[in-house]
């Protein structure tokens, strides 16, 4: 995994055919590698340089793919790769070429940033009342609850904050939230409650908010860490368009805070039945 302007060092090594190492491989030559049974043909943004370094220039974009090293004889590896954005990060999807066809549906889509872990076939880009979104799909039951991650693991002090929607009535909607340093932020449709959690057995502390369906509202979250290895996890939500108010609607002191920890998107859509929705999602970091 890469950022814009980074790059990353190799060991080749060869192995005999029950798998055990059985030297180095000097001078393999790289090359980009697209599996011929690749349902996805998407290759890195990156480039090998002359000392065998995989380089992700500073202007690299959003991308995924695979390598093939080759040694003397014709012996060959392969690896998988991608290159996620750096902070800032700010996503509003209204680029997307909708160029899918959604087979029980009939609408055009795009499928989401390669990337992004966990995202394809959970989350999908789509049209609501005229603008591009980010939609939870309906494709598989099993994908009811997802959860994906849009950028590297070893960020902190960051605030993330999206604006978010679910689909449904005042008796059944879905859950729709936001993970910072692997706490979860989620507003929870049908309880009508702002939850903090994060091993639920463990942290889960809850605060009243109803949630009314078919109407946006921005979540924001940060995890502040203190010396002692204490922390607090915030979060605040409000009408989208409406002032944002000055006060976290919920702070979570934690004894053990954890201090790293990629930026994600969490939904629950209970056997599917009520969609839920993000757009402009923003990751910063915290002055």
């Amino acid at each position: 995994m890469l950022t814009p302007g980074h790059k990353q060092t190799f060991r080749v090594r060869s192995t005999d055919a029950n798998g055990f190492v059985v030297g180095e491989v000097k001078n393999a030559k790289w090359e980009s590698f697209i599996p011929p049974t690749a349902k996805v043909k998407s290759s890195m943004d990156a480039t090998f340089n002359e000392a065998g370094e995989l380089v992700a220039a500073p202007e690299a974009k959003l991308s995924a793919g695979a390598f093939k090293a080759t040694g003397e004889g014709g012996i060959f590896g392969t690896i998988r790769g991608r290159v996620l954005q750096g902070l800032p990060i700010n996503m509003t999807f209204n680029e997307v070429d909708l160029h899918e066809e959604q087979p029980t549906e009939h609408i055009k889509f795009s499928y989401p940033p390669l990337p992004w872990i966990g995202a394809r076939f959970k989350f999908d880009v789509r049209e609501l009342n005229g603008e591009k979104v980010f939609a939870k799909t309906f494709d598989r039951i099993l994908f009811q609850r997802a959860t994906t991650f849009i950028a590297p693991s070893n960020l902190s002090n960051y605030t993330l904050q999206a604006d978010v929607l679910t689909d449904g009535s005042a008796r059944v909607k879905s859950d729709i939230g936001l993970i910072n340093q692997r706490y979860s932020i989620v507003l929870r449709g049908n309880a009508g409650q702002l939850e903090v959690s994060s091993n639920l057995e463990r942290l889960k502390e809850v605060v009243p908010y109803k949630i009314i369906a078919n109407k946006w509202y921005t979540l924001k979250t940060r995890v502040d860490s203190n010396a002692d290895g204490s922390g607090v996890v915030k979060a605040k939500a409000w009408e989208k368009g409406q002032p944002e108010p000055e006060a976290w609607s919920i702070e979570v002191p934690v004894s053990m805070v954890h201090k790293q920890g990629a930026p994600g998107i969490f939904s629950f859509t209970p056997l599917n039945q009520k969609r839920a929705y993000l757009d402009n999602i923003s990751v910063i970091s915290n002055k």
